[in-house]
């Protein structure tokens, strides 16, 4: 198994292959809280009015998202893991839009599996890739709205290449540097603290969010380890 990290958007159509996209703060976390929550189904959309669009064609599917870190005006919930674990969302599905981790899904068409992880899901992210030997991995950290590095990111793709090397750094001194980076202040400006508590924990979920797709759009689906 060949591990590589992938930084920005160009090529992706191209890749074959394992993908794993890595949004710490906080698209990868809110996918898994929402299906880990009983979501159905997440569909994951790049733009603001195809997510409306979306929303229009089925009204009974939950609206969520953010732009700037806070929701946008009409949806019913914004992209927070914390607010996903609270709720009870058995069979729904949900919209999810987001200025980073939603942005590259519609290009992975070629590869397989495409996997959300974030260092809740780290083990069972490792644990499926394991068991599936694909021959080439992409780790594929989003960083800032999809344009720049974020460092909450690149930790998690520095761990999980490690993790899959059977050579996991010790977390607690990365949970430190996670706590102490930019993206945790800018949750901490917005009031999120909740949602960087998520962020910051090792291995409370086996679920993987698995991205497949529809008629619709791509979604993510749960498989649990």
């Amino acid at each position: 198994m060949e591990v590589h990290t992938r930084r920005g958007m160009d090529g992706l159509e191209g890749l074959t292959g394992a993908v794993v996209v890595i949004d710490v703060f906080r698209a990868g976390n809110t996918v898994i809280a929402l299906l880990e929550a009983g979501a159905e189904q997440v569909y994951l959309l790049p733009r603001l009015e195809q997510a409306r669009r979306l929303k229009a064609a089925h009204p009974d599917w939950l609206l969520w998202g953010e732009r700037g870190g806070l929701p946008p005006a009409g949806f019913e919930g914004g992209n927070s893991p914390a607010a996903a674990a609270r709720m009870d969302l058995a069979g729904r599905r949900v919209i999810l839009t987001t200025s980073a981790g939603t942005q590259a899904l519609h290009r992975l068409r070629r590869a397989r599996p495409v996997v959300f992880a974030t260092f809740a899901n780290a083990g069972a992210v490792v644990e499926l890739l394991r068991r599936l030997e694909p021959a080439e991995v992409h780790l594929l950290p989003m960083g800032l709205e999809a344009r720049r590095p974020a460092e909450e990111d690149d930790l998690a793709a520095s761990y999980l290449r490690l993790a899959l090397l059977a050579q996991p750094p010790v977390f607690a001194a990365l949970r430190e540097k996670l706590l102490g980076c930019p993206g945790a202040e800018r949750l901490r400006r917005l009031g999120q603290q909740d949602d960087l508590a998520w962020c910051t924990r090792l291995d409370v979920s086996r679920l993987v969010p698995v991205v497949e797709r529809d008629k619709n759009a791509p979604f993510a689906r749960p498989w649990r380890v």
